[in-house]
C-alpha cells in the first residue's frame, strides 16, 4: 500500500521515581520493509509467513541506532525490544527501559526514518507520573530531540 505521508507515532511513558519507561512506536509495515531492504539489503516480509530469520533483530537494531534517550544529561538508557506486532498496516514496536537513577531530565532522539523519506514526520505522546496531563511533541528531521524537565 502506498500512502502519502511517512510518519510514525511514539508514546512513551515514564516513571520519573523508579527510572522505568515503557515506549510504544507505530510505523507503516512498507515503509519499515523499504529502509531495512535498503540499509541491510533483506526482503524482512515482517509479519508473514515468508518472514526472513533475521528482520526482528534488524529492526530492534535499526531502531535502536535511530531512537535515543538519554536521562539526566548523560546516562544513554539501554531500550530493549519487548514485542513486535502488527495491526493492519502498521508495526508496533515495543520497548522498555530502565535508568540507573530515578529521572529529573530526559532528552529523546527520534530520527526514524528520516534517513529514507525526507518528508518524514515522528510525532510523540509522553507521559509521566508527575503530571496529569500528557505532553505531545511534533519531531521532524531538523528537530529530532526533546528536553523535558520532569
Amino acid at each position: 500500500m502506498v500512502h502519502p505521508i511517512y510518519v510514525s507515532m511514539t508514546t512513551m511513558d515514564i516513571e520519573a521515581k523508579s527510572g522505568s519507561m515503557e515506549v510504544t512506536i507505530r510505523m507503516f509495515t512498507d515503509d519499515l520493509e523499504t529502509v531495512l531492504h535498503n540499509k541491510y539489503n533483506v526482503h524482512s516480509w515482517i509479519g508473514t509467513s515468508s518472514e526472513h530469520h533475521d528482520s526482528r533483530r534488524l529492526l530492534s537494531e535499526y531502531v535502536n541506532e535511530r531512537f535515543t534517550v538519554v536521562v539526566n544529561n548523560d546516562e544513554k538508557v539501554n531500550l530493549a525490544t519487548d514485542s513486535v506486532s502488527i495491526v493492519g498496516d502498521m508495526l508496533w514496536f515495543y520497548m522498555r527501559g530502565v535508568a540507573r537513577q530515578a529521572i529529573q531530565r530526559v532528552e529523546i532522539g527520534n530520527r526514524l526514518l528520516t534517513d529514507f523519506f525526507s518528508t518524514q514526520t515522528n510525532l510523540m505522546i509522553i507521559g509521566t507520573c508527575r503530571d496529569e496531563m500528557d505532553s505531545s511533541h511534533k519531531l521532524d528531521r531538523f528537530n529530532y530531540k526533546v528536553d523535558l524537565l520532569l
